[in-house]
């Protein structure tokens, strides 16, 4: 057998194992912090104009309008913006907040699927393990040209969620507007979701991304239950682009009216406006801060 078809056989022979446990309960993780008694978190993403300049000052930013955890991004399995996450965490702790987890990824090719990229994950993992975050969240769609590749994609998700589950970290994907589109006749979003094994990976819902897709925010929490445990805060504004939390089209009322029942474990901010981001980011907290499941339990 040569190089290309062991891996791959190796790939399919996890996806099998990872469908043989479908529904199995998620492992117990440390949650964030409920600093002042909130649960919202932020993406660095956000402030990453200043952030590299002073990590510890901006970090102290966030955390005196609320924030009780962040979720780092461009992680590398090594260092994010050249620092260990065990470093960022003691910086958090620090300012009385936590690591959640962080964004990160590889291309994972549909057609040739590296060794190198489950080095990567089990890299990545160890890394989150020893920083006492609990998720690694792959930001970007690698391939998705024909229904068959997004297939392949989602079996090696299956088999990223799956080296997750045993280093006691959940796996979990992030929407951008583009899987709102079309493949074969088929919605690219919807493929993943099928194809992806409920114990294995949950899906980090973009709420700004899925309007600005022209996705329907609540069929997909009614059509998918528990697989969005965790919701990205954006908005976005038909026709005008994006915008602060609550100032678009994302219908927040209507959310946190049904978050207990949908499954939701965890919200974080991720702000891509213009301007005065630190303002934007207080206003954001504010107006989330309001609903009662952003209260300790």
């Amino acid at each position: 057998m040569n190089r290309r078809n062991f891996i791959r056989k190796s790939v399919a022979t996890a996806a099998v194992a990872c469908y043989g446990v479908k529904g199995m309960a998620w492992p117990d993780v440390a949650a964030p912090g409920a600093k002042n008694g909130n649960r919202i978190g932020i993406q660095l993403y956000s402030i990453r104009e200043t952030l590299p300049a002073d990590n510890e000052g901006c970090l102290k930013k966030l955390s005196d309008m609320g924030y009780s955890c962040v979720e780092a991004y461009g992680f590398d399995s090594h260092t994010f913006l050249k620092k260990p996450l065990k470093e960022w965490s003691r910086m958090l702790n620090g300012v009385n907040m936590q690591l959640s987890g962080t964004h990160c990824g590889t291309g994972l090719l549909p057609a040739d699927v590296q060794a190198g990229e489950w080095d990567y994950w089990r890299k990545s993992i160890d890394e989150m393990s020893a920083a006492g975050g609990k998720r690694l969240t792959q930001s970007f769609l690698p391939a998705g040209k024909t229904a068959d590749e997004v297939k392949r994609t989602a079996e090696q998700f299956n088999r990223i969620g799956e080296l997750c589950r045993v280093g006691g970290i959940k796996f979990g994907y992030h929407n951008h507007h583009s899987e709102f589109g079309r493949v074969d006749g088929e919605v690219i979003y919807d493929l993943l979701l099928r194809n992806t094994d409920t114990g294995l990976v949950f899906f980090q819902m973009d709420l700004g991304h899925v309007v600005n897709g022209g996705g329907d925010i609540l069929a997909y929490l009614r059509n998918y239950p528990g697989r969005f445990l965790s919701w990205h805060a954006s908005d976005f504004k038909k026709e005008q682009g994006y915008t602060e939390v609550g100032q678009g089209d994302v219908p927040y009322d209507a959310l946190f009216e049904q978050a207990a029942s949908y499954g939701l474990e965890d919200l974080t901010v991720e702000q891509e406006t213009e301007g005065d981001i630190y303002a934007s980011c207080r206003n954001d907290f504010d107006f989330l801060a309001k609903y009662p499941w952003t209260k300790a339990k």
